[in-house]
């Protein structure tokens, strides 16, 4: 099923808690990427990733510029961690969101044939 699905496995429609993850839903379902959104990571550390693509561990995070500044050295240690494990993470800030979607697209693409290469 193309869409987004919320981590209960069911599509999610008008529960973004932003709207740069609103913004970044639409395109996603737009070009048939399946995410699941504000997906758990079981750890300690209680991690939610904005979007994700589970099969192939990438997280697609939508970092607004009040609550992630450049820098941040939370989102580091998350990083680090998510690496650590296997992930990929893509960060898209709210400007490069609201002012050109597909861009970020075109790079969430790009990074789903690479993985999709490297699983082969």
């Amino acid at each position: 099923m193309i869409g987004i699905k919320n981590q209960n496995n069911k599509m999610s429609r008008g529960l973004y808690k932003t709207d740069i993850e609103r913004i970044m839903g639409k395109a996603l379902e737009k070009e048939g990427i399946e995410v699941t959104y504000n997906f758990p990571i079981r750890c300690r550390f209680g991690y939610i990733l904005d979007f994700a693509i589970t099969d192939l561990k990438i997280d697609i995070e939508c970092d607004g510029e009040k609550w992630h500044p450049e820098g941040n050295n939370k989102d580091r240690r998350r990083n680090g961690y998510l690496r650590s494990k296997g992930w990929t993470i893509l960060r898209f800030r709210g400007k490069e969101i609201k002012d050109n979607t597909q861009s970020c697209i075109n790079k969430i693409k790009e990074t789903i044939e690479k993985e999709v290469n490297e699983v082969r």
